[in-house]
């Protein structure tokens, strides 16, 4: 079978439709390779024709021709492989033969089509990358930022099984966050990895775009899969500049929505008044979906000023926008709604005067009015509540906390709570108070209701619901909030604290960190079942201060097991008190890295 086939119908003179003397073609004569025009195409059309059917069924048109004659160049004559000629011809009989020839002649033509490609008009080069002032990373933390990345998309350890060594994917979060805090940007090279990163995990994405800068966002503009980096947060690098009146205007009235929300907020950060005239703006014309976003943001800076507009948004056509405004007059004090609630709320409850101890009595309302609804309150309860309870509830919730001390003769908060409260009305009232608390950030309140951690969480003052506690904790100062969960994990054990530990500032503060690892080792030597503790073991190794890493040393080493110890216990307790304490001293050596500092551990 003969290889070196021309192309398909050119002559050894050129003048077939593969010579460039053709239309659509340069002239001259060259070697046998041109531009492509239309007999060209129909040639590489029965050729791809054939393929699919079969040569047995349709062989394509001159494929002997091109299998078998010369043309490397103007009056070039036919070379061959050694098994040209006759036993080429002779193959070419046979039904593989068939199928060798069409082979050769598709792939002699590809190269043809592929050399002959006309050159497209020159694209316009994407304008230069905006400067970053922020400064590098050191090298050993630029190193160390790409192990984090690729490690985020290393597999997954077997079921049930982590090892000993950190996980990487949780690590990178922390390491992002002290980038940023230190002002540096990330390294050209790392941008797609970091944009890759920022894709595939949500809760990545505000560090990894802010690490990522305006050449980040830049490069986003050039890969569709990354559009996602120029929507909301990532929106927030093209902004203009709070102060310029103009470019505000125009993105305002004309940027997508993502940029529109992105702008009110940095605007409303910076000039609260600023922000809500702007919003006020064009309030009349945007939607109600986009009305309730934008209100949102109000949350920001939220002050007495901000109460004509919320006042006059209780009447806007939107349930949520009206639910919305009224949850954002409630956390003022001072305002007309809050007012109107408190009112509302000291009908319903008060000290029983004809009890021969001081006792709270509730009076649910027996409607609910058109003028309640309008404040916020809605009327149908969800199923399984009963609607006075559910009315009770929303008007306690929305009444300022500062009405209860004149209501309860001059007590405080500490005092009402411990009040009895007749009729069943106790878990109501206590719960709309806790929500109070936590919307208008009430510490002394929240004090109040949590209690005493040792108190037993089911007969606790306030609340006997761990996520109500990790909210009401949430209003402390940190150091406080630390101190409280200390004492409950000492207590109560880790087994209740989940929720609690994850309110708590990281990394963790003494003593919540002593007392988690003496929990831990508690757990250990009472053979507990250890995967019961893998979700605490995790949150330790985000949240332990690195220097916590000494302290577990001991804890590493496979203790014995007692006869009621789970099988293989000790093994895994072992494995995971490695793993924290190697991830500890990675988190030490990631912020030496990037601070310049000595790591001890």
């Amino acid at each position: 079978m003969n290889t070196t086939a021309t192309t398909p119908a050119t002559d050894s003179a050129g003048s077939g439709p593969g010579s460039r003397s053709g239309p659509g073609s340069r002239s001259g004569s060259g070697s046998g390779s041109g531009w492509e025009d239309d007999a060209s195409a129909r040639v590489w059309e029965e050729l791809v024709t054939s393929a699919l059917l079969g040569t047995d069924r349709r062989a394509p048109t001159g494929l002997g021709t091109t299998a078998g004659t010369g043309g490397t160049g103007t009056g070039g004559t036919g070379t061959g492989r050694a098994d040209a000629g006759g036993a080429g011809a002779g193959a070419e009989s046979t039904g593989e033969g068939r199928a060798r020839a069409l082979l050769d002649a598709a792939a002699l033509h590809t190269v043809r089509r592929r050399a002959g490609l006309r050159p497209g008009p020159a694209a316009t080069p994407p304008e230069p990358a905006p400067h970053d002032p922020r400064g590098p990373l050191p090298e050993a933390a630029r190193r160390r930022l790409d192990q984090l990345l690729a490690g985020r998309a290393a597999p997954s350890p077997a079921a049930g099984r982590r090892g000993a060594a950190p996980d990487l994917a949780e690590l990178l979060p922390q390491w992002l966050a002290l980038a940023n805090e230190l002002g540096y940007k990330a390294a050209p090279a790392t941008l797609p990895a970091l944009l890759d990163a920022a894709r595939a995990r949500t809760d990545l994405r505000p560090q990894a775009l802010r690490l990522a800068g305006p050449r980040g966002l830049w490069l986003a503009r050039l890969n569709p899969e990354w559009r996602f980096a120029l929507r909301g947060t990532g929106a927030a690098g093209r902004l203009p500049d709070s102060g310029d009146a103009e470019a505000v205007g125009v993105l305002w009235d004309e940027g997508l929505f993502a940029e529109r929300v992105a702008l009110l907020a940095a605007v409303r950060t910076g000039d609260p008044a600023a922000g809500l005239a702007l919003l006020a703006s064009t309030w009349s014309t945007e939607r109600a979906e986009d009305r309730l976003m934008f209100l949102d943001s109000l949350r920001t800076g939220l002050s007495d000023a901000d109460e004509e507009f919320l006042e006059a948004a209780l009447a806007d056509r939107s349930r949520n926008v009206r639910a919305t405004a009224a949850e954002l007059l409630s956390a003022l004090p001072a305002s007309a709604l809050a007012g109107r609630m408190a009112g509302r709320a000291a009908t319903c409850v008060g000290l029983d005067r004809t009890a021969a101890s001081p006792t709270i009595s509730v009076e649910a309302p027996h409607e609910c009015d058109a003028a309640m609804q309008r404040d916020g309150l809605v009327p149908t309860p969800p199923a399984g509540r009963g609607e006075r309870s559910w009315w009770l509830g929303q008007l306690v919730e929305a009444a300022p906390l500062s009405c209860w001390p004149a209501r309860f003769g001059g007590r405080g908060p500490e005092e009402i709570v411990a009040l009895p409260v007749a009729d069943d009305w106790e878990g109501e009232l206590h719960a709309a108070w806790c929500r109070a608390a936590v919307r208008q950030r009430d510490a002394a309140w929240s004090r109040a209701l949590l209690g005493a951690p040792a108190t037993p969480p089911a007969t606790g003052p306030g609340t006997s619901s761990l996520a109500e506690r990790a909210q009401l904790l949430a209003t402390l100062p940190a150091d406080e909030r630390a101190r409280w969960v200390a004492s409950f994990v000492a207590a109560h054990g880790l087994s209740e604290a989940f929720q609690l530990l994850g309110v708590c500032a990281v990394p963790w503060a003494e003593p919540l960190g002593a007392a988690v690892i003496d929990a831990l080792d508690i757990a250990r030597d009472a053979g507990s079942y250890p995967w019961s503790f893998s979700g605490v073991m995790g949150l330790a190794e985000r949240c332990l201060a690195p220097e916590a890493a000494r302290q577990l040393d001991s804890l590493t080493a496979l203790p014995d097991e007692g006869q009621d110890a789970s099988p293989g216990a000790g093994g895994y307790w072992s494995e995971a008190f490695q793993r924290l304490v190697s991830t500890l001293r990675l988190r030490a050596a990631m912020r030496a890295e990037l601070t310049g500092s000595r790591s001890d551990d």
